[in-house]
């Protein structure tokens, strides 16, 4: 039952963030602009995010355990980084993608990461504890929430540019650039 309460949450915020720019959209935003955005934003984190959120689990296992074996998860581990992560970072690249600021900025790049934060832990929340209590968000924080964030940051900070960057006009320009 938690696993549906959760992806029930997890698709109604995304579909919010869609709605929220067709609502309001900037001065050069065309249809085409929007689905370009949200369909360019999922499909790259859905490719990136599960691997680098992986590799950040494993480096920090291998850090806390102190043994360089534990590295070769980052091999053998991919599929499973792809297994679990590929569903959480598409709907968070959708997002990405519907909230994409005309202007990159810091403000934009830190809301991603909570949203990585916020999708990356909802992944693992079902297989928490039965119990609401605190101590069964450790493990869905440590493996989904902060990887989640981290992949979150720099695939927003890769798809937005550096803060200060202005996207193209429209989509003629971006494709002349």
């Amino acid at each position: 039952m938690k696993l549906i309460i959760t992806a029930a949450i997890l698709l109604l915020a995304t579909v919010a963030s869609v709605v929220y720019r067709v609502a309001r959209r900037s001065p050069d935003d065309t249809g085409h602009r929007i689905r370009s955005d949200i369909f360019a934003g999922g499909l790259m984190f859905a490719f990136i995010a599960p691997a680098i959120g992986g590799i950040a689990v494993t480096l920090v296992l291998s850090v806390l355990s102190q043994t360089p074996q534990n590295l070769m998860i980052m091999v053998f581990g991919l599929p499973w980084f792809y297994l679990f992560g590929v569903i959480p970072a598409l709907l968070c690249g959708i997002v990405a993608g519907a909230l994409r600021p005309v202007q990159s900025n810091w403000k934009a790049l830190g809301k991603i990461a909570l949203v990585g934060l916020v999708f990356g832990m909802g992944a693992f929340l079902p297989f928490s504890g039965r119990d609401a209590a605190v101590r069964d968000m450790v493990f869905p924080l440590f493996v989904g929430g902060l990887p989640g964030m981290l992949a979150g940051f720099l695939c927003a900070y890769w798809y937005y540019g550096k803060p200060g960057s202005v996207r193209p006009a429209n989509a003629e320009a971006s494709q002349t650039a």
